[in-house]
């Protein structure tokens, strides 16, 4: 009896526009009268009625709605999946149809709660375990309206994942009122990425219980980065041109041409492709990589214009792509949806009308808003003004946004951003965005209360963000919930602050910003934070304290790194590195803070690896790595073998390390320090793998007793360098005979050049990035030439060497050694 044929979506956007985020609205007709006594005293007449045909959510639901009855009451309702009153029934069920209660009519993923009799009914509209909506998504309306009844009836909270997470009232009693109900969500996609739902069942089952899900699918993430080399010299004309050049794919950071026709005709292709091999998807992304770039060829650069604020403005030639892809993709499936991103330098609408394709939706991400900048007044203004013309131009727009987010993994807590919130969600209401895409955090001991937030208000936009924030506060941190409001409440009045006062920070934690708005708060935020832990007993509450105590632990050793705080001995969140490095690792795997995000090559791309000697060696010269690294060391047997990090430059992230051994098996973890060397374990391993999270830091590495090499693939441009460079060395194997290698810099402000030599020290080719951002040669091996080629990175003689990059073509392995004295020889199994 599940709801299998949905209403045209239209109609539902019409009935979701009108009706949705009313949260709760009373019907006219209901009666007063006397409670329906659910439970009286822990005892229960009630049974939980599902039937065996419902859907998976719908069955999960009735387990979670049983559960939680008896942590209120003691009460264990029977589930049962036969009508039996009096009961509690889930789903389009018979007795609901008797009842004159039935799912069609209600919109996509609302619910209907009534009393009829004795019985409670909870109605919603269900989608099939296999089945989709229209527009490619799910809706489990019963299961939400479960939630809700849990939350409005029994008083409960979810307010953090997993067991300790939940807010649960003792009451023996529960009597539910007569009454008839319904509520439907505003948004038709409702996602907060980021806070580790992909990987954790318990983030997954707390998002369900939020009600965040989609009716309606789309996908948007960047999609420019499928070229290979191989497409570049087949179509030159699809990658985008520079003075002249066409640039080859830069991996994610790839950037084509979009005035191509050709190109256009293979993105259709691909986007087909993926509808052939995927019935069930109704979206593709089209959405550009990430930075500029933008192609320079007379055809793109005809649709170029100015934006309102005299910046380049390349949103007519991404909106013709679109539809050009969107008309031939139509032809085949005219009932598929392309999505793709206004953003960046296309945030702006284009100044002249235009038509937007029917099957192309658009995802509206003001990056000018981002990381709490919507304090600025100017911001708001150029937000209010920029809204209302991407509405002109289409109805299928969602959102996309990280408005009041500090992602970092330094413990810097991240404010809730009151008034932010409260002044953007009923302006998307307004601007009736059908989907909503912001950012919520990873780290849960720093970001529970803006997670929350983000979820409560993605189902109903009006929502009170202050009540919110007050119930959350006093329920998560129970008697400390004053102090833990004051403390998050001081970081949003300094964060307010902080920006209105600099209007060149963004969403990235500055270190001025992590000096001003939490060093020089510490005092104060140790003062709440001890005051409430003083005052908490309960042993959830004293557990999700504890979640940001850890991060306030780690936030007092960044502020100590970098002179932020005084006398910090003094300070009760004072360890010793040692101490320190030990409390991270015992939160290692929590949803308390935030892990470090990279993995050693998998167990499927394992290498060999030999030391090797070089003919044409010179000196290794001071240089310096910028980002993230993978590290591939075979201990040389000569002594203990170490990795050690000199000139470290954080730039606001805390630099993390985990070493693997050959099988990809995590030996240990830690945190970048100058004082204390990575060790090597001694025997046991062929080599051993050193991934780096550098992001944006600098650092120079010092290994000693063992041959290394640097990957040159982890960043999508090559292996990455700031300022200094030093020579490298590589293995070109026998048996090849021609290879690529790339130089890259910023080009012409940034530059760099590069000399190339053969194992005989034969000067094979030079580089340059001067007028141009990437030089890629293809370099014949003459007979002979195999074994230890160099490459010389450094300065051009012109513009400055500050970014650089180099790797080489997928012919070789793409390792560079930078120590003549031990080099490594890399070799991927099964080439």
């Amino acid at each position: 009896m599940n709801f299998k044929l949905f209403a045209p979506v239209a109609a539902v956007m019409a009935v979701v526009s009108l009706a949705g985020c009313q949260l709760l609205k009373c019907r006219p007709s209901a009666i007063a009268a006397a409670p329906v006594p659910l439970v009286e005293n822990g005892q229960s007449r009630y049974v939980i009625y599902a039937d065996a045909a419902a859907p998976k959510s719908v069955r999960a639901a009735a387990v979670d709605l049983q559960a939680y009855i008896e942590k209120v009451t003691g009460a264990k309702l029977p589930l049962v999946s036969q009508p039996r009153e009096p009961m509690i029934a889930l789903g389009n069920t018979p007795p609901a149809s008797q009842a004159g209660l039935k799912a069609e009519g209600l919109p996509l993923e609302g619910f209907r709660i009534a009393v009829r009799g004795e019985n409670l009914f909870i109605v919603g509209a269900d989608s099939d375990d296999s089945a989709r909506t229209p527009q490619g998504g799910t809706s489990q309306g019963t299961a939400n309206g479960v939630y809700a009844f849990i939350e409005r009836f029994l008083g409960v909270r979810w307010l953090m994942p997993g067991e300790r997470g939940d807010y649960v009232p003792a009451r023996k009693t529960v009597a539910v009122p007569r009454t008839d109900i319904s509520d439907a969500p505003f948004f038709l996609n409702r996602r907060v990425p980021y806070i580790q739902q992909e990987k954790r069942p318990e983030v997954q089952r707390w998002a369900a219980r939020q009600r965040l899900g989609f009716s309606l699918f789309l996908t948007h993430g960047h999609n420019w980065q499928w070229a290979t080399i191989q497409d570049f010299r087949a179509n030159p004309e699809w990658f985008a041109e520079k003075d002249g050049t066409r640039m080859p794919p830069a991996g994610e950071y790839s950037k084509f041409c979009t005035a191509s026709d050709s190109l256009a005709r293979a993105f259709a292709d691909r986007a087909v492709s993926f509808f052939d091999k995927n019935p069930w998807a109704t979206c593709y992304s089209l959405s550009p990589s990430d930075g500029g770039g933008w192609c320079q060829c007379a055809g793109c650069k005809a649709l170029y214009e100015k934006d309102p604020e005299g910046r380049l403005s390349v949103t007519p030639a991404i909106i013709a792509f679109y539809n050009k892809i969107a008309q031939m993709v139509a032809r085949k499936y005219p009932q598929k949806i392309l999505a793709g991103y206004v953003y960046a330098d296309y945030v702006y609408p284009p100044s002249k009308p235009f038509q937007l394709a029917p099957n192309m939706f658009l995802v509206w991400a003001p990056d000018f808003d981002y990381g709490f900048t919507l304090f600025r007044p100017d911001v708001r203004k150029r937000w209010d003004g920029l809204v209302p013309q991407w509405g002109k131009v289409t109805s299928n727009i969602s959102y996309y946004d990280l408005p009041a987010s500090v992602a970092n993994d330094l413990g810097a807590v991240n404010p809730p951003g009151l008034k932010i919130l409260k002044w953007l969600y009923p302006r998307l209401k307004q601007a009736r965005m059908k989907g909503v895409y912001v950012y919520g955090n990873t780290a849960w001991g720093y970001a529970g209360p803006v997670n929350y937030l983000l979820a409560k208000l993605a189902w109903n936009p009006d929502a009170d963000v202050d009540a919110l924030f007050d119930e959350y506060t006093g329920l998560c941190y129970a008697g400390g919930g004053p102090e833990i409001k004051q403390l998050y409440m001081l970081l949003d009045n300094a964060t307010e602050a902080y920006f209105n006062a600099n209007h060149k920070e963004n969403w990235t934690l500055s270190e001025d910003r992590l000096r001003k708005v939490y060093g020089a708060n510490f005092p104060e935020l140790e003062r709440l934070y001890r005051a409430a832990e003083a005052k908490v007993s309960d042993p959830d509450a004293k557990a999700r304290l504890e979640m940001l105590g850890a991060n306030l632990t780690i936030l007092h050793w960044n502020l100590r790194q970098i002179k932020a705080v005084e006398n910090p001995q003094n300070s009760s969140f004072y360890l010793s590195d040692k101490v320190f490095f030990a409390l991270l690792k015992s939160w290692e795997g929590s949803l308390a803070i935030k892990a470090p995000s990279l993995k050693a090559v998998g167990a499927d791309d394992k290498v060999t690896v030999r030391p090797l000697k070089a003919s044409n060696a010179g000196a290794m010269t001071p240089f310096l790595l910028r980002g993230d690294q993978r590290v591939i060391l075979k201990p040389t047997g000569d002594g203990a073998a170490t990795v050690g990090f000199r000139a470290v430059t954080a730039r606001g992230a805390l630099v993390k390390w985990q070493l693997f051994d050959a099988g990809g098996a995590k030996v240990e973890q830690g945190v970048v320090s100058p004082g204390m060397p990575v060790p090597l374990p001694s025997n046991g391993s062929e080599y051993y793998q050193l991934v780096i999270l550098g992001r944006q830091a600098s650092f120079t590495l010092d290994v000693k007793n063992a041959a290394w090499a640097l990957a040159g693939f982890i960043d999508g441009n090559g292996l990455h360098f700031l300022t200094k460079t030093t020579p490298l060395y590589f293995e070109v194997p026998k048996g090849v005979t021609r290879f690529d290698l790339w130089l890259c810099s910023d080009a012409p402000g940034e530059t760099a050049a590069a000399k190339l030599y053969a194992p005989d020290g034969q000067h094979i080719a030079d580089f340059r990035t001067v007028k141009k951002t990437i030089d890629l040669q293809t370099i014949t091996v003459a007979p002979g030439q195999e074994g230890v080629w160099k490459v010389v990175p450094g300065e051009s003689g012109a513009g400055r060497l500050d970014d650089v990059y180099i790797k080489t073509g997928p012919q070789l392995s793409g390792y560079f050694s930078p120590d003549p004295q031990d080099i490594l020889g890399i070799t991927k199994k099964g080439k």
